[in-house]
């Protein structure tokens, strides 16, 4: 296909406007004639109107996707041959690359993030060198922060691999982001109070006297601020690098504040040496900003557009998980994002922490952590979970762990001898609390659901540590080490067998699919029988799927067994308040829903049930009153 006019012409459909006009002025650049589209339907429309050399497809685009797209083009006499590259963060595994390739027709995909050095010798490759090209080849690209967030845009340079300045401006405040590949690396401000000499005076550093000596030692000698003040006397190298890495990260996370504002990128092939550089990745600045530096309003624009949109975590997602530090109670919400419920059920369901949650998952949102789609996930009878492929390499390695450790004898679990020392005991069990505290693990690992096998697995590290530090106890376990060690040890694959079918019954559950559910419970208790979650979880898929004719009384002496097995369960607790609920015991039922509470202060099922019994007590006194008094 020879197009007209000369220069080749190319079909971009991405449905990030920032994305669009990045790779629009890119190509154009290299010479080409770009056409860019938001979604399939407008690029179908225009298709008779240029005799395209090649299209530019994201996958994930809203109504008809990429992959859906590409198939349609191959349909299409005009466009039958035309190449097609994909760009997409999916589909990391050659054989799934060939697999989509086969049936979508494809030519060749782009795995984000990518440089634009790459897509430019990808498309050189399929249709030569361009015939024009742009002679100075610098890529700018300029906006308003009011329609492009600055979350967004660092994002969109990641998602790129872009090198280049990000220059900002916001009435009289000017900034510089030196970007490095998609990383924000370095700052420039002209605000005075971001000024590293400032910053000092604040922390307690300097004194306003001191301070000006040292800008005059440093003008005087041609030198640098902080070289001036290292000769001097007045701060250690080390101090020094550590004030100017909060430094820079503090002039970038304060734009995240600004509500408008102009950006201009411009690309730009390095830097000079001796930049100071920040630690964190993109997406770990995103969330630190729109989670303490951006205002309500900003964090709810940009979730708006996807209020009745159904969350969930992408399969692969740009930023690999350990990139993005989250607490205890963020990957609670994390992991609540399964498809099944909308950013608004998910938003009622953490109330109490919903400051929190709304700029959690804004940023998971904008750096595509969690996807937002127009229909809700279907469960699956042959899917088993739906979680990324770290978390299941995390899920199985701490598996391993557990299977193993909890086997051993309280000398091998802590990796020292009969003969060592009570110090050398303490030394070891302190390496392990780094690794296995609860706290520390759900710090780093998206897990909750495994939160009672990492708490089993804490409190026989901790039993080991007392009974070894004691000379008495270590004796009598000496004189008995199978007296103290669990009996009820379980294999490895047995236990990824159980958590593989009670996650299986978890999506049936969501769906209110109770009969499928209580099967897949059953079968993950039968093989650890001992586990409290999957009894409360099977128990109450039984209850729910026929209450009518459900023995009660089994339903309730389960429910307390589980307790018995694990008291800090909530579940269990709640569910038994569901129960006295349902059979009209409101004041036995609140007792639960209390109990819930205590165990769980997050647990807002229970929350919302007490709250709901409070209201109508304090409508029925008052009716009562009205009554007496009428």
């Amino acid at each position: 296909m020879i197009p007209e006019g000369g220069n080749k012409h190319i079909l971009v459909v991405d449905d990030d406007p920032n994305i669009r006009r990045f790779l629009s002025e890119s190509l154009r650049l290299q010479g080409y004639e770009v056409h860019s589209f938001e979604d399939a339907e407008t690029a179908l429309e225009d298709l008779d109107k240029h005799d395209f050399s090649l299209a530019l497809l994201d996958i994930l685009l809203p109504g008809t996707n990429g992959l859906q797209l590409c198939r349609k083009l191959r349909g299409i006499p005009k466009t039958s041959k035309l190449p097609i590259l994909m760009m997409t963060a999916f589909y990391k595994q050659a054989d799934h690359i060939q697999e989509a390739r086969e049936q979508y027709g494809a030519t060749d995909y782009l795995l984000k993030p990518f440089p634009l050095k790459t897509l430019h010798e990808k498309i050189e490759a399929l249709l030569g060198a361009p015939t024009t090209a742009s002679e100075t080849g610098r890529l700018s690209i300029e906006g308003n922060l009011s329609e492009t967030a600055f979350a967004r845009i660092l994002h969109n340079l990641y998602s790129l691999r872009a090198t280049g300045l990000l220059h900002l401006e916001n009435n009289n405040l000017k900034k510089v982001v030196y970007i490095r590949n998609g990383y924000p690396i370095f700052v420039r401000s002209n605000l005075v109070r971001e000024f590293l000499g400032q910053m000092l005076v604040r922390t307690g550093l300097l004194s306003d006297e001191v301070l000006a000596e040292s800008l005059e030692a440093s003008k005087q000698s041609n030198q640098r601020h902080g070289t001036a003040l290292i000769e001097m006397g007045l701060l250690e190298p080390h101090q020094l690098n550590d004030a100017l890495r909060t430094q820079v990260l503090d002039k970038l996370l304060d734009i995240f504040s600004w509500p408008e504002g102009k950006y201009r990128f411009v690309q730009a092939r390095e830097f000079k040496q001796g930049v100071t550089s920040i630690d964190l990745s993109p997406a770990n600045l995103i969330l630190q900003g729109l989670r303490d530096h951006a205002n309500r309003d900003q964090v709810l624009k940009i979730l708006e557009p996807h209020f009745e949109h159904y969350l969930q975590q992408a399969e692969s997602p740009l930023y690999r998980f350990q990139d993005i530090q989250l607490s205890v109670n963020e990957q609670r919400i994390l992991a609540s994002c399964q498809g099944n419920e909308t950013l608004s059920e998910v938003l009622k369901r953490h109330l109490l922490s919903r400051k929190e949650a709304e700029p959690l998952l804004a940023a998971l949102l904008t750096t595509g952590i969690l996807v937002a789609r127009m229909e809700p996930k279907e469960a699956k009878e042959d899917v088993a979970c739906d979680e990324t492929e770290l978390t299941r390499a995390r899920r199985e390695s701490f598996l391993k762990d557990y299977a193993w450790m909890m086997e051993q004898d309280y000398f091998t679990l802590l990796g020292v001898s009969e003969s060592d020392s009570r110090e050398q005991v303490r030394k070891s069990f302190y390496n392990m609390v780094k690794k296995y505290h609860p706290d520390r693990f759900f710090e780093q690992n998206a897990l909750p659901d495994l939160k009672d096998k990492v708490n089993a697995l804490f409190q026989h590290i901790s039993d080991a540590h007392e009974t070894l530090s004691d000379a008495n106890t270590k004796a009598r376990y000496l004189n008995d080490p199978q007296g103290e060690k669990s009996s009820s040890a379980t294999s490895l694959d047995n236990i990824l067998q159980a958590e593989t079918a009670f996650r299986k019954g978890i999506i049936f559950f969501r769906v209110k699919k109770y009969d499928q559910a209580q099967k897949a419970f059953a079968e993950a208790l039968e093989i650890c029988p001992n586990e409290a979650e999957y009894l409360v979880y099977r128990t109450w898929s039984a209850y729910k799927f026929n209450p009518k004719t459900t023995d009660i009384i089994k339903t309730r002496t389960n429910l307390l067994r589980a307790i018995e097995l694990n008291p800090t369960l909530s579940l269990a607790h709640l569910f038994l308040g569901y129960l006295c609920k349902d059979k009209g015991n409101e004041k036995e039922a609140r007792r639960h829903f209390e109990k819930a509470i205590q165990v769980d202060p997050n647990c807002t099922e229970a929350l919302r049930e007490i709250r709901l019994m409070s209201m109508r007590k304090e409508k029925e006194k008052k009716g009562l009153l009205g009554r007496m008094f009428s």
